[in-house]
């Protein structure tokens, strides 16, 4: 838990821990310069709590986001949950995300939430839609998936990968640290499975004053679907471009990191594998969306070539794709630059793995676990269903 002035709501959360099923065996906080009551909140809370309490005060405000991966750091347990200050856990939260660790190759579990209004009456499900299936091998989600932190349980083995953390950058915000969620989430997601529960497990409190929130979830309608489908994204594809390849340097560190054991540096291996091939990819769908037309032509050539529109490659924008492209990009750039609404938010929700990619890869994946550094048989054995 990280905690910044949140004496108006902690007492409430911190009860539902107390409320929980299967109770956690600590509690970690890291506090960031709070100046209302959160402290002696908590220090009445470690007195009666049947958990160790460790809270440590920062020196200087680190920022929430250095402030959970720091605070994780400092964890002992073999699982790591996030903890928001101001939200409120159900009673059988951590009852049943520890059962889904149960499965030793799940290295997160993520689960949905009611979204609720500062007096707690209900405002939304989290998700409207479920966002990722029961269980995700191995780079099996699209591509730009991510889950918020207070969702998020992950087991201890990640932690290690904290050291490679400056070196990423936010999806979603420009030149900004990654967020503690989407970090950890991208780890799992690239060296093992994910698990999702689509029970709504905690309250996500919405007051006004949170460093993140957000409104309303429902699901999009005809008009905000087609809005997507037209909008000019040239600086999104031309931010996740950026963001592709400083994924793929993420996971090659990993794959060289001794502190990391040697299953999950091969699979790093693999991980950096699938995010070198998308920053090409990104790049010529930016030249797509605002180059001259020679250079887009150029540009929806390499694409095709690189199999970007093919169900058999590794990551595909699938026929819907090639359309778009061929629509906006070759026909109809010059009027979409002009009339059509620039994108705001940084996202993609239309790289995925190609349907019939698996056999497809299956040889150069298992030439890379046999290069990996620090493989032995039995780990290339272990992991030859990923």
């Amino acid at each position: 838990m990280t905690t910044f002035n949140g004496a108006t709501y902690l007492p409430e959360q911190l009860d539902s821990l107390l409320a929980q099923q299967h109770l956690p065996a600590e509690l970690v906080v890291g506090d960031d310069g709070s100046e209302d009551e959160t402290i002696a909140i908590l220090d009445r809370f470690a007195a009666r709590a049947p958990f160790p309490v460790l809270v440590q005060r920062n020196a200087t405000r680190l920022g929430f986001r250095t402030n959970f991966i720091r605070t994780a750091e400092r964890c002992r347990g073999e699982l790591i949950t996030f903890c928001d200050q101001d939200d409120i856990w159900h009673p059988d939260n951590l009852m049943k995300v520890a059962a889904c660790f149960e499965d030793p190759d799940v290295l997160l579990t993520f689960h949905n939430a009611r979204i609720v209004d500062q007096d707690r009456r209900a405002i939304s499900p989290f998700y409207a839609d479920p966002p990722a299936p029961e269980r995700s091998p191995q780079l099996t989600l699209p591509a730009w998936t991510a889950g918020y932190g207070f969702t998020q349980t992950f087991r201890r083995n990640l932690l290690p990968a904290t050291a490679l953390w400056p070196q990423v950058q936010d999806y979603f915000r420009k030149d900004t640290e990654m967020g503690h969620g989407v970090f950890f989430f991208l780890l799992a997601t690239g060296l093992g499975s994910v698990c999702y529960l689509n029970e709504e497990l905690a309250e996500y409190r919405q007051h006004g004053r949170n460093t993140m929130g957000t409104g309303k979830r429902t699901r999009p309608g005809v008009r905000e679907r087609w809005q997507y489908r037209l909008e000019n994204r040239s600086e999104t594809y031309r931010h996740l471009s950026k963001i592709a390849v400083l994924n793929a340097g993420l996971f090659k560190g990993l794959a060289r990191l001794e502190t990391m054991s040697p299953l999950l540096r091969l699979r790093a291996a693999e991980a950096a594998a699938a995010w070198e091939g998308l920053g090409p990819i990104y790049a010529d769908r930016a030249a797509l969306s605002s180059a001259p037309l020679f250079e887009r032509v150029a540009a929806f050539a390499r694409l095709y070539r690189r199999g970007a529109y093919s169900e058999t490659s590794f990551w595909t924008f699938g026929p819907r794709g090639l359309l778009k492209d061929a629509m906006l990009g070759l026909v109809l750039a010059d009027v979409d630059r002009k009339y059509g609404r620039q994108y705001v938010a940084i996202a993609d929700r239309t790289c995925r793995r190609g349907r019939r990619s698996a056999a497809h890869q299956g040889a150069a994946v298992q030439r890379m676990r046999l290069r990996s550094p620090g493989a032995s048989a039995s780990d290339v054995a272990s992991n030859a269903g990923t």
